[in-house]
């Protein structure tokens, strides 16, 4: 039986710890890094208490403040990092190990997603489900994919929150109806919900309700995000025997897809992917398409995270060097290749549009990822974003006036104060200073500089702005 732990309140805290959790509170605004040292602290020993780490959520993003590049920022997509294939092994051996390891990722890099993704597994494992489920409510506003929402589903099931896991899938479903996983899960928290209404646990257990052990078990594990690689190979081997009988059903394709893809195994996701696009109806299913190159890009990531863990005991090695930059190379043709490859094909896919243009501003071809990105605003998820490129792309060519008039377009789209707007703000501030407007920038610094104190180099230019002002 692997060791669980229970969430616990400020209040069940000795004395003199809350008395530091108050201290740093007070520190929040004006010193984050004291907050984010004292929260770490007592994580390290009560990893339960989820009040603590909201607020050192709260100190790292302060204290990142947006200083992340543009790319991470905005799409953290990248998941290389010297501790991903330890933290891997050490979810199933030292899971409050891994939680330690992912708050300190977090730290170096709140808008990254592997710390946040890490996190929740560790803390289903030590069933702290509302911990997990706080963990993936932020990897989706640090990046929100179906696969995320899905781990967010999962986690609200484990939390008895079954209700809001239905919500999460409804939502799902109304983009994508095709969504087997979603389905499922909407199936398994229907299930939930009912045991909980029920109140079956109360009544004799869980167990005692169903007709045998088996059937209690297979119901038990499908309630949960199985992450563990033997129940996962169990679950795969039974789908590919059922396979065997039934050669062109897609869901059991994707179940072994996606059994495979979350315990790492690429190659053989991919292999069953190219598998299941030869079946009749997955011939036509752009879906599986994406797929196929997301777990080719998966592979190569997977090879480079090796190279950059060995890279990390012999910084100083010039041959690993350049093997992880030859394989980063190869990766970027690869995506952009295939990118490009979509985008003929699907010419009104407007969010495969922002994506290539993403590419071609990685390379500096800044002139066709303008084009991309004037496209790419007819899709309303990704509009606010397209028109920020767009803008840091002319500002890349120089031409901030022009820079200027899509950061306030994209400006007056944001309603409210949130750390995307605080990022347009700041890039307009910075194309007004580029373009020789300084009372300009200071009024839009101004703006930032009242909302959050702390963010980026705001504070310097303030006050460097009234010191030469008052001299």
């Amino acid at each position: 039986m692997s060791k669980t732990l229970e969430e616990e309140s400020i209040n069940q805290l000795d004395p003199r710890l809350r008395k530091q959790i108050e201290g740093a509170r007070k520190n929040l605004t004006k010193n984050p890094s004291i907050v984010i040292t004292v929260c770490t602290n007592i994580l390290d020993r009560h990893p339960g208490c989820l009040e603590v780490r909201r607020l050192l959520r709260q100190a790292q993003m302060r204290s990142s403040g947006g200083k992340a590049s543009s790319m991470s920022k905005l799409f953290g997509k990248v998941t290389s990092a010297p501790f991903a294939q330890k933290a891997k092994k050490g979810l199933e051996n030292d899971p409050e190990s891994v939680m330690s390891q992912a708050e300190r990722n977090i730290t170096d890099n709140p808008n990254l997603p592997l710390g946040h993704r890490l996190l929740g597994q560790a803390a289903e494992k030590l069933h702290l489900f509302e911990t997990a489920v706080f963990a993936y409510e932020t990897l989706i506003e640090v990046d929100d994919t179906e696969e995320h929402r899905l781990m967010l589903g999962n986690a609200l099931v484990l939390a008895k929150r079954s209700k809001e896991a239905i919500v999460l899938c409804d939502k799902i479903l109304s983009s994508n109806p095709a969504n087997e996983a979603a389905q499922e899960l909407v199936r398994r928290a229907s299930v939930a919900q009912s045991m909980e209404q029920g109140k079956w646990e109360e009544e004799g257990g869980f167990r005692d309700k169903l007709a045998d052990e088996k059937t209690a078990t297979e119901l038990e594990q499908s309630n949960r995000m199985v992450n563990d690689e033997d129940t996962v190979e169990k679950l795969v081997r039974k789908n590919q025997e059922l396979l065997r009988t039934e050669p062109d059903n897609l869901t059991l394709y994707r179940e072994i897809i996606n059994g495979y893809r979350s315990i790492g195994n690429f190659a053989q996701a991919l292999e069953y992917t190219v598998a299941a696009r030869k079946t009749p109806a997955g011939a036509s299913d752009p879906t599986l398409e994406r797929l196929e190159i997301d777990l080719n890009i998966s592979m190569k990531r997977a090879e480079i995270e090796v190279l950059e863990e060995q890279l990390e005991s012999d910084s100083n090695n010039e041959q690993l060097k350049a093997q992880v930059e030859e394989l980063q190379a190869q990766e970027h043709k690869f995506r952009l290749e295939n990118a490009k490859r979509i985008v003929d094909k699907y010419p009104n896919d407007y969010g495969a549009r922002f994506e290539l243009g993403i590419l071609l501003y990685e390379e500096g071809d800044f002139d066709k990822a303008m084009s991309e990105f004037q496209k790419a605003t007819r899709n309303p998820k990704v509009r606010v974003k397209a028109i920020l490129m767009l803008g840091r792309s002319m500002a890349a060519k120089g031409i901030y006036d022009m820079a200027v008039v899509q950061f306030e377009e994209a400006k007056k789209e944001i309603p409210g104060m949130d750390d995307t707007k605080k990022e347009v703000i700041y890039e307009l501030a910075r194309a007004h200073e580029e373009n020789g407007d300084l009372d300009k920038a200071i009024a839009e610094y101004k703006i930032i500089y009242s909302n959050d104190i702390g963010y980026r180099d705001v504070s310097e230019k303030i006050n460097a702005f009234y010191t030469q002002k008052n001299a």
